[in-house]
């Protein structure tokens, strides 16, 4: 069995494992607030034949009621 080749092998899987785990790590990185998942919920409640639906935002704790405002961004939304 040739060992130059061998440990050229190695080196060449450990250059390979390390630029991965590089991408992934730098991949990462880039998260910044713009990207606010689950900044808002929704809450539906239903009483008699009424539906009244809530939309929180969870950074400011703004409660806003969606009426015909539906489809709007939350900015939009007027609210009661």
């Amino acid at each position: 069995m040739n060992t130059t080749l061998f440990k050229k092998h190695n080196y060449h899987v450990l250059a390979a494992v390390f630029i991965l785990m590089a991408l992934v790590l730098f991949a990462g990185a880039a998260h910044t607030q713009k990207d606010q998942v689950g900044r808002y919920r929704m809450s539906v409640t239903i009483r008699n034949n009424f539906t009244d639906i809530f939309v929180i935002d969870t950074t400011t704790g703004v409660v806003k009621y969606v009426g015909k405002d539906e489809g709007k961004p939350f900015e939009q939304i007027k609210g009661k």
